[in-house]
């Protein structure tokens, strides 16, 4: 069924904690919807629509589309603009990214050193903060050696 048994453990943590039974969220995971999340899952970085669908080629775009709209809003994966393009990456684990303002590319970043950072502004300005995003731009240095 899942590519991953961790892709499947976390849907069912997902599920669980949902308003809805799991019962009622698993009828609605149809295999296409499987697939693409699957490939969201399987990536280190963030994916477009049109890169899930280059990736399952026995699958439309549209129904990318809508597969992605389902996975979104039932928080099983994330997504942010960037440009004209969106993309979306495993809700299931937390991660920051890079992308090379001249090729484009994304990579991901590991590790992670805002909790200084997000102490210091919940206490200066009073929010509570349930998550973060970064995501940094620059050179890649495949581009920045193809310049010097």
């Amino acid at each position: 069924m899942f590519e991953n048994e961790n892709h499947f453990h976390y849907l069912q943590r997902t599920l669980k904690s949902s308003k809805e039974g799991v019962f009622q969220k698993m009828i609605r995971m149809t295999k296409n919807k499987e697939k693409v999340f699957n490939e969201i899952m399987n990536s280190s970085v963030p994916l477009t629509a049109y890169e899930v669908s280059r990736a399952l080629s026995d699958m439309s775009l549209t129904t990318v589309y809508r597969a992605l709209d389902y996975l979104s809003k039932n928080g099983y994966v994330k997504s942010f603009s960037l440009g004209e393009f969106t993309y979306y990456y495993s809700a299931a684990t937390h991660r920051h990214f890079f992308r090379c303002s001249k090729c484009g590319r994304l990579f991901p970043i590991e590790d992670c050193y805002m909790e200084d950072y997000e102490r210091e502004i919940s206490k200066r300005y009073g929010f509570e903060i349930e998550e973060h995003f970064v995501l940094f731009s620059g050179l890649c240095q495949e581009c920045r050696e193809k310049l010097e």
